[in-house]
């Protein structure tokens, strides 16, 4: 973001400023421009254009947004003005950037300010903030650097002591601290701890045991954290989503849309629009200047220059620099000074796995904890052994020449390498003798039984000399990379819970028993730096589908970080509403985890190359036209490649029978191979069907060796895998054997009777498999796996998939008219319906809640002028508790949320307060007739709105829940001839929960709003509802003359206006 500030007034010198992104002055030599095309005097403000080819004061200033002297005006002819404004534009950045000076002063921004650390010894000294909620900035911090052992320490005495907890120091390091004189530092706490959880920091000396000087961070000190200044509101009464300030330097605006013929930009400033010596144009995304043109529903980050915040302004406009129309304006004064700085975390050193490879480029790719160095470099044997996991070792920068005739991988018990080693299967998955390696990365897997830590030794053993060519010591008490739980029975907003989070590795996160009832407008997985914000990542379901999240309940998810991001890169992961910055659930990462490496990543290109299965000798047909086998014998496993027909939402599987004698699929021991995500990705997972249930974790059924409740392993190794078409093929390996209570021990003498079979998979939870209502053995199959070479397959033709048409009636909107005879009204809260509910019926998102008057989905109420008409409100009391507070109120608003407005504009148009809630004798809002007990219609499961046909199967799909021995709220309304046509029944608290009041005059026509007036499309938006401020409703020039029959002449008169409005801007 540039900034041009400090533009001279009459009489002051000539000069703009510009700051650099680098946080630098640069004097930008004068460049010329070709010349706009003028017929007729040229403009009164030209830079350049003074006599003798010196500027002016006059010339040289910007228009009333930066403090020119006087207004702009241009002389000429009309036909010209669109090229003319554009060149106005141009210019005004030309003299921002041209024009020599210096930046102007600027307060710096350090967090939130903490304090003063003072000591009497070793000259110690510091301002200290909280940049934070984990990091210290520390302004002018002074040490003499003469204590033998000083370190920085927090802890949660009252004074500091040897218990305190060292933090490494503005690098990173652990060392003992060196000389400081007025340095202005950034230190960040270990282990993910924060601030607000210790009583103080100080500089502390281990070895003398004495403190050199503390500050005392203060009881309940709240840390930096992403403020909601508000939203851009416009003067048409349009307004973006919420405008977040992220941190000091980046700003979040939801939603964005700006639809106006001016072109603008963003500008920051002080003070009052247009009167100003601080002013900042911003720079877009694409760090330009351009202005803003079309754009619709967007999130835009913005981001100031390096040295400069948010702190140094007070407002953000959206402003047409020509005719300096302010199109919309956010103030943001006293938000600005508790919000994170803007700064790059330094780390502590790291611990062992990191490392930059090659192949890679500057990339640091994890490779799990370091075992040590191959040592004797016999054969030219060379390369680093990792633990990827306990069931995974990985060799990295892997040499050997290949030549030694029986060489191997293996692991043994003994104390030394020996012939009685286990050998492992290379990265290929074979057993046979070592070729040749060139600084490879390979990962080797150990029997399913067994972790790194029942092993004494790794070895490149060569069998034939007893010799090992290589090797690496395995500790007993070696500490290997493992899933770790970072939080338990997490519970929010949305009836969302989570039983278990699980960093599975460094790319997978694992949601145990996650529910959420899907009905919130903009929700999704999010992960990134600092505190939960909606500058976030957006992480990918289970399915890799980037979008707003379905309802789950009591779901396993497994989802994987986007991109190349790691845990490493993230600081938090959230369930996160955007629109609405609200957290519905959030776990901390930790620093530096001891957690395996994503295995897939580290696969080398010999891993995934495509085994062709038509070298396999055998291959026989199981399911007619649907599924074949082919196999290929090793000494201690055989590989098989299982060919089908297989669509999206179906899996298919092959194994070994429950009885030995006949077809019978409880008790066998099978492959299941389906298609997860939106790409296609094939999944295999060894199964076994212990009845003709559903998986369940506590009483098994058709489950996942890992899932089931007695935890079996998965002994199955995919080796290669191929989608095309509709046709699936993949080749993996098992073992004969397998300790695997669930695993069936395959004889390749005699005859082996197998099952297959195809069927669908569950939606929710996704990857379920249900019963093989498709194709399956329906009669004993047999095959003899060391029989000679015969193939009896013939190709499989391909298929196709199928999509189901939706259906999309609205829910809710109903008119409750006054022949009805309806006069008492209780309003709780409940669900939107999905896109056919409030979305439909308003033509505006929802917040995943609205109001249901009398058990109704937001109803148009009819009332009649005079009457008193009796409200209940069971929206929630407890103002603590954000999700369930929904004060009940009657206002002009069609927004509602009054309780987030200026306290000046409430009770005026646009915001008055007409019923429930009140201005009470102190100035402030009353609310308590408007709250009472908390009454929701709530999912029996999840979200089923696009699942059902009517609203009524739509509410038995709803159970109503109401908080006991509480009292609801009451209040009367009657409505009079000061009453507008149109009010509305909204929340206090929260925007957007409500809809439409018709308040009509005794004896007029009692219609439903849904009537043959109504907008093409939405059935339920008049086109006489002139308030409402939706896209669809905004009137065009051509088509905004609706004439009433008093106001005719004026109606015209307006229309004609508007026409020529029109007529001159487009032939302007």
């Amino acid at each position: 973001a540039d900034r041009v500030s400090q533009v001279p007034r009459v009489g002051r010198a000539s000069a703009s400023q510009v700051l650099e992104p680098r946080g630098r002055s640069v004097r930008h030599p004068a460049f010329a421009l070709p010349r706009p095309p003028v017929r007729g005097p040229v403009a009164s403000w030209y830079p350049c254009a003074a006599p003798g080819g010196a500027a002016s004061d006059t010339q040289r200033k910007p228009p009333d947004a930066f403090h020119a002297a006087g207004s702009l005006k241009w002389h000429g002819k009309s036909s010209h003005a669109s090229t003319t404004m554009a060149w106005i534009h141009a210019l005004l950045v030309v003299v921002a950037l041209a024009a020599p000076g210096v930046v102007a002063t600027r307060s710096q921004y350090h967090g939130k300010l903490i304090g003063t650390l003072y000591g009497s010894t070793h000259q110690v000294d510091a301002t200290v903030y909280a940049a934070s909620d984990d990091s210290f900035s520390l302004v002018n911090f002074t040490y003499d650097g003469l204590g033998p052992d000083a370190h920085f320490i927090v802890g949660t005495k009252d004074q500091p002591d040897a218990s305190g907890l060292n933090v490494p120091d503005e690098k990173g390091s652990w060392a003992k601290l060196r000389r400081y004189t007025r340095e202005s530092i950034i230190i960040t706490l270990p282990n993910n701890t924060k601030i607000n959880s210790f009583k103080y920091l100080a500089v502390f000396d281990r070895s003398a045991g004495a403190s050199f000087g503390h500050i005392t961070i203060p009881t309940n000190f709240e840390t930096p954290k992403p403020v909601t200044v508000g939203r851009l509101r416009g003067q048409d009464g349009k307004e973006s989503g919420p405008v977040v300030l992220v941190d000091s330097r980046t700003m979040f605006i939801v939603h964005f849309s700006y639809a106006a013929k001016d072109e603008a930009n963003f500008l920051v400033g002080t003070g009052p629009l247009g009167a100003t010596d601080q002013t900042t144009i911003l720079k877009d995304e694409q760090n330009s200047f351009s202005p803003i043109t079309e754009v619709k529903n967007k999130n835009i980050t913005l981001t100031l220059s390096e040295g400069d915040a948010w702190a140094n302004y007070e407002w953000l406009s959206v402003m047409s620099l020509h005719n300096q129309k302010v199109h919309a304006t956010v103030n943001f004064p006293h938000f600005s000074k508790a919000i994170p700085l803007n700064f790059t975390k330094v780390a502590p050193m790291p611990t062992e796995g990191w490392k930059a490879l090659e192949s890679r480029g500057q990339q640091k790719t994890y490779l799990g904890k370091k075992l040590g160095d191959l040592s004797a470099g016999k054969h030219g044997v060379f390369g680093t052994l990792y633990a990827g996991s306990g069931k995974a070792l990985i060799l990295e920068d892997f040499s050997y020449d290949g030549t030694a005739p029986d060489a191997f991988f293996m692991v043994g018990t003994s104390s030394q390498p020996s012939k009685d080693g286990i050998v492992l299967r290379n990265e290929a998955g074979s057993t046979a003798r070592l070729s040749a390696y060139s600084s490879k990365t390979i990962v080797l897997k150990l029997p399913s039984d067994k972790v790194v830590t029942d092993y004494r030794w790794f070895s490149v053993y060569r069998k034939d000399a007893e010799m090992s060519l290589g090797e690496v010591a395995i500790p007993s008490d070696f500490d290997y990379p493992r899933e770790r739980s970072i939080g338990s029975s997490l519970s929010g907003a949305h009836r969302t819970h989570v039983g278990e989070v699980i960093l599975k590795d460094m790319k997978t996160l694992f949601l145990k028993d996650f529910s959420y009832d899907g009905s919130a407008p903009d929700a999704f997985f999010l992960c990134g730096k600092g505190s939960p914000n909606p500058q976030g990542t957006k992480v990918p379901d289970e399915n890799g589908r980037v979008a707003v999240i379905h309802g789950y309940s009591h779901a396993d998810l497994t989802l994987t970080l986007p991109g190349e991001l790691t845990m490493f890169d993230i600081d938090w992961f959230a369930v996160y509403c955007i629109t609405y910055t609200e957290i519905f659930i959030s776990v901390t990462i930790p620093k530096n985890p001891n957690i395996p490496p994503p295995m897939e990543l580290l696969e080398t290109p010999k891993q995934m190359e495509q085994i062709d299965g038509s070298d396999f000798e055998n291959c026989e047909t199981i399911l007619p036209n649907r599924l074949q086998v082919a196999w290929k014998l090793e000494s201690n496993s055989i590989l098989f490649q299982l060919n089908t027909k297989l669509m999206a939402k179906e899996w298919a599987a092959f194994g070994i029978s429950g009885d030995k004698d006949r077809n019978q699929m409880i008790g066998g021991d099978v492959a299941v191979v389906y298609l997860e995500g939106p790409s296609n990705k094939v999944k295999l997972e060894d199964y076994y069907l212990g009845s003709k249930a559903q998986c369940s974790i506590t009483s098994g059924g058709v489950c996942p060796d890992a899932k089931s409740p007695l935890k079996g392993t998965d002994d199955l190794t995919v080796m290669s895998t191929k989608y095309e078409n509709g046709l699936l093929s993949v080749v993996y390996s098992r073992p004969l054997a397998t300790t695997d209570r669930f695993d069936k021990t395959i004889t390749p003498a005699g005859e082996t009777t197998v099952i297959a079979a195809q069927g669908p998979l569950a939606q929710e939870p996704p990857g379920v498999v249900l019963y093989h209502t498709m194709y399956w053995t329906k009669s004993k199959t047999t095959l003899k796996l060391n029989r000679q070479a015969q193939r009896n397959c013939q190709p499989l033709t391909s298929s196709e998939a199928r999509e189901e048409p939706k259906t999309e009636t609205q829910f809710g909107g109903r008119d409750i008219l006054r022949r009805e005879g309806v006069t008492t009204f209780t309003a709780r809260i409940g669900p939107t319906g999905g896109s056919r509910g409030y979305a439909k019926i308003t033509g505006t998102p929802g917040w995943g809640i609205v109001w249901w008057i009398n058990d109704e989905l937001i109803p148009v109420l009819h009332v009649e002028r005079g009457k008193t008409y009796t409200f209940i409100a069971e929206g929630g009391h407890d103002d603590s508790n954000s999700a369930r507070y929904h004060p009940f109120y009657i206002t002009d608003s069609r927004k509602g949320g009054g309780s987030k407005e200026d306290a000046e504009a409430l009770g005026k148009p646009g915001h008055l307060l007409l019923a429930g809630v009140t201005m009470g004798p102190d100035g402030k809002p009353d609310v308590s007739n408007a709250v009472g007990r908390y009454c929701e219609w709530e999912h029996k499961s999840i979200d089923q709105s696009n699942n059902v046909k009517t609203f009524e199967e739509f509410k038995k799909t709803l159970e109503l829940k109401c908080e006991p021995n509480v009292k609801s709220g009451m209040f009367t309304w009657t409505p009079d001839e000061k009453t507008p046509d149109i009010v509305y029944y909204q929340c206090f608290t929260h925007y957007y929960l409500g809809w439409k009041i018709l308040v009509k005059d005794p004896g007029t026509p009692d219609e439903p709003i849904a009537s043959k007036t109504d907008t093409p499309g939405d059935p339920m938006r008049p086109k006489y509802d002139s308030d409402s401020t939706d896209e669809p409703m905004t009137p065009k020039h051509d088509s905004a003359c609706i004439f009433g029959s008093s106001l005719l002449v004026t109606s015209m008169l307006a229309c004609v206006t508007l026409r020529l409005s029109s007529q001159l801007t487009r032939h302007q």
